[in-house]
């Protein structure tokens, strides 16, 4: 009897036990989910999170339009140090030019040393209009054309702010060593490129290459009125006559400076290749100057973007921050009911599926 007795409380209170242990293990997974879901359903953003957005989307506004400003202003900066670097070239063309009317003046040069020296004379002023004729950039010449008759240089526009009407104006100026010749029918006559033939422009006959100079060819030039004319050896008739008008810096080829042999052309072409080279020097100050403008907005322009990308950058690396907290605080909150949970299974005999339905249906929100 006492047996059966002792067997019954036993019974009686591992039930209670088992109860007890149920109960608390179902409370517990209510505590669980109650921290699991305790905490932000999203991010926490901050109070002017709305105003930073907004300065954000400014920034980047802000740096697209200053890159496409950049493209720009960039174009400006290579076609000015294009042309700075051709005129370094240019001049020095011209002060090797320079030394050969010097030596032409020796008193023991013959005319025969100073016909050569001419026609050096000629090929570095070719070689000149040619550095000027290649200065461009993309299209942009400040100095010369690639055109025959044309004489005006570009310019180059670039706006001073993103979509702004207002604008810098990098002014060009025509630098070659050109001229024109205007006869009495109104018709233009241009040198090639060395000076050895005067060619019609436009030419009367797709086949005309022009007229050829000659060494005995009597050119008669008056620099103040610009009348010239030019005779062949044994013609009383000129083969060309009218009015010189100088392009760019003013120098011409030596044909118009006597070959060299006389004393009074030389001193001419002395005096005019040194006011030459006295603009060209003037002009290098003052494309060296346009280029540090250009440089100065550029790099402007690129401290804007790098500024603005900042801003655009903290106020995202905040905002990836506070995702990155949320993701860690919930991912502790997991944890934390997981491990809850599986504490919960050690008590009661009911399982898993009863614990969850009894906690479940016994929470309160």
């Amino acid at each position: 009897m006492d047996f059966f007795f002792n067997n019954s409380i036993h019974q009686l209170n591992a039930s209670l036990f088992s109860s007890i242990g149920q109960d608390a293990s179902a409370r517990t997974v209510q505590v669980a989910l109650a921290g699991r879901n305790s905490g932000p359903s999203g991010p926490v953003e901050s109070r002017d999170q709305a105003a930073l957005e907004a300065r954000a989307r400014e920034s980047i506004r802000v740096v697209e339009g200053f890159t496409k400003l950049t493209i720009k202003q960039k174009r400006a900066v290579k076609t000015l140090e294009k042309t700075t670097e051709r005129l370094g070239e240019m001049k020095a063309l011209l002060l090797e030019a320079r030394e050969l009317i010097v030596k032409a003046q020796s008193t023991d040069t013959t005319a025969e040393t100073k016909r050569e020296f001419a026609k050096k004379f000629d090929q570095l002023i070719g070689k000149y209009n040619l550095r000027a004729k290649g200065a461009g950039h993309l299209g942009t010449n400040l100095i010369g054309s690639s055109i025959r008759d044309i004489f005006d240089a570009n310019d180059l526009t670039v706006p001073i702010k993103p979509k702004s009407l207002a604008t810098t104006t990098y002014q060009g100026n025509f630098l070659g060593a050109d001229y024109v010749i205007t006869d009495g029918c109104g018709d233009i006559f241009l040198p090639n490129i060395f000076g050895s033939t005067l060619i019609q422009f436009p030419p009367p006959d797709e086949n005309d290459t022009g007229t050829l100079l000659q060494s005995t060819d009597t050119v008669a030039y008056d620099s103040t009125t610009g009348a010239v004319s030019i005779t062949r050896e044994g013609e009383g008739t000129p083969i060309l006559e009218g009015t010189l008008e100088r392009k760019g810096v003013g120098v011409l080829h030596s044909y118009f400076y006597g070959s060299f042999e006389d004393e009074t052309l030389r001193d001419t072409a002395l005096d005019d290749i040194t006011k030459s080279l006295s603009s060209l020097r003037f002009n290098i100050a003052m494309f060296d100057s346009q280029k540090t403008r250009a440089e100065v907005a550029l790099k402007f322009s690129e401290g804007q973007i790098e500024e603005n990308k900042g801003v655009a950058a903290r106020v995202e690396a905040e905002k990836f921050a506070n995702e990155r907290r949320f993701s860690l605080e919930e991912q502790k909150r997991q944890i934390l009911f997981e491990r809850s949970l599986t504490d919960s299974l050690t008590y009661g005999t009911t399982g898993l599926a009863g614990i969850l339905q009894k906690s479940l249906l016994d929470f309160e929100i």
